[in-house]
């Protein structure tokens, strides 16, 4: 797995005694959550190195990005085709950034992205490969968790899921805090890992690790799209087509 090289000879040999101890992640009503893929966390030209798209885009998670964007594009693609509920989440805030609160004090760039950047693109909006079809459902936050403040669980809820699966930004943040309050929700949990990225490998990878010890699964867009496609009863579909 793509922690493995993070982790000492110690750990390992822990491991090899007690394995993931996570709960299974996957369940027979999902929904596809894509958090935060906007263009202040992808910045806006695939394939460019990080240390130059954060230069316009603070918080820019540079190539890794759009190599996720494509994972999460074909799973969005499959997920509509079985009405499987597709949610995205993204920030919002007040255009003098007062209501940032602790995004301030933790990242003194942070105001730099309200209203806009670059091309005077919203920071917060989806980007243009991902952008939602009328029939998904778009959550605003102002935290790290998808469902912090958000009616996130509700609406899943309403619509008979039993399970998340989770892509998008970061995977040592936002995604990271999605599958502890998901699971902390009573729904299955299953993070896909080539579908979510981060500013650091390293951080990337030990999220992924933490999330299958403790609070589900982590596969890959592969074996996402084989449950997908398996499915009898997928969850009710959000809005009509």
């Amino acid at each position: 797995m793509i922690w493995e090289e993070y982790l000492s000879a110690a750990d390992k040999d822990r491991l090899a005694q007690t394995g993931l101890t996570g709960p299974e992640g996957l369940g027979s009503r999902p929904a596809l959550v894509v958090i935060d893929v906007s263009w202040g966390f992808a910045g806006d030209q695939p394939g460019e190195d990080i240390l130059d798209s954060i230069r316009r885009w603070p918080n820019s998670c540079g190539a890794e990005s759009w190599q996720a964007i494509d994972r999460i594009a074909a799973l969005c693609m499959a997920a509509r085709a079985r009405d499987v509920p597709v949610l995205y989440s993204t920030g919002r805030a007040r255009g003098d950034a007062w209501d940032l609160g602790s995004w301030g004090w933790k990242n003194s760039r942070t105001a730099e992205q309200v209203p806009a950047t670059p091309q005077d693109r919203d920071a917060n909006e989806i980007v243009t490969p991902l952008l939602p079809e009328t029939r998904d459902i778009m959550v605003y936050k102002r935290k790290p968790s998808a469902f912090f403040g958000a009616p996130t669980a509700t609406h899943l809820r309403r619509l008979g899921c039993d399970s998340v699966l989770l892509t998008g930004t970061t995977t040592s943040g936002c995604v990271r805090a999605s599958a502890v309050d998901a699971y902390s929700h009573g729904f299955r949990v299953a993070a896909i890992a080539d579908g979510c990225f981060d500013r650091a490998q390293a951080s990337h990878a030990i999220a992924l690790f933490d999330i299958a010890m403790r609070y589900g699964a982590v596969i890959d867009s592969d074996a996402a799209l084989d449950h997908l496609d398996s499915l009898t009863t997928p969850a009710a579909r959000a809005l009509p087509r």
